[in-house]
C-alpha cells in the first residue's frame, strides 16, 4: 500500500529551554498609494505580512471606529499570516486623511499594532450651464 508524501513545515515555537524568547509580533505592511480615493469607492489595503513566534491568536482590522476585519486562530494558531485583498469602502466618509489600524495578538497575550494612513479626495465641483 502506498502512502502521499506529506510535505514538513519545520515551525519554530518559543518559550521553552530550547528555543529563543517570545518577541511581540510583527506587522510589515507594503507601502501604501499615496494617491487619494474617490469618495464612494473602495480602498484597497496594501498586503500585510504578519509574524510572531509565539503564533498568532487574533488579527483585528478598524477603521477607527468600524471594525473592518476579525480573525481569529485556535490552537497554537500559524507563525506567519499574509492579509491580502481587504478593501474599505469610502462610502459615507468625509474627504481628506482616515487611519486603517491593524492590531496583532499572539497566543501568550503580547500585541502590536500599526496604523496605515489613507485618504479619500476633495470632490471637485462641475459646473453646468
Amino acid at each position: 500500500m502506498a502512502t502521499a508524501a506529506r510535505s514538513h513545515v519545520s515551525i519554530k515555537r518559543c518559550g521553552t529551554k530550547y528555543t529563543p524568547a517570545c518577541t511581540v509580533p510583527k506587522i510589515k505592511p507594503k507601502p501604501p498609494s499615496p494617491a487619494c480615493v474617490s469618495a464612494g469607492t473602495r480602498y484597497a489595503v496594501p498586503a500585510i505580512t504578519i509574524t510572531s513566534n509565539a503564533g498568532i491568536r487574533r488579527i483585528l482590522v478598524t477603521d477607527a471606529p468600524k471594525l473592518v476585519r476579525r480573525i481569529t486562530f485556535s490552537g497554537s494558531g500559524p507563525t506567519q499570516f499574509a492579509l491580502k485583498g481587504l478593501g474599505v469602502s469610502t462610502v459615507g466618509l468625509t474627504a481628506g486623511g482616515h487611519l486603517i489600524i491593524v492590531k496583532v495578538t499572539d497566543v501568550k497575550g503580547k500585541s502590536a499594532s500599526k496604523t496605515l494612513r489613507f485618504s479619500v479626495c476633495v470632490s471637485t465641483p462641475v459646473f453646468t450651464g
